[in-house]
């Protein structure tokens, strides 16, 4: 099993509000990584696009623990 599929797999088991944890987490992985290598720069559209999708999931999440 590769990697990524492990993953998803332990992520499927996990909360929605937890899943918004993950992808908070994630998201700080990769802006730390984009931080240690000065040649990538995240554009405003990006940056928004990424805030869109975590904003997206916190919504879902908040839905979700509503019902």
């Amino acid at each position: 099993m590769q990697l990524h599929e492990e993953i998803q797999e332990h992520l499927v088991r996990l909360e929605p509000h937890l899943q918004a944890e993950v992808l908070d987490f994630v998201l700080f992985l990769e802006h730390k990584q984009q931080q240690s290598s000065p040649d990538t720069v995240i554009n405003g559209e990006e940056a928004l696009k990424i805030h869109q999708q975590l904003m997206d999931q916190y919504a879902d999440a908040f839905a979700k623990l509503a019902q």
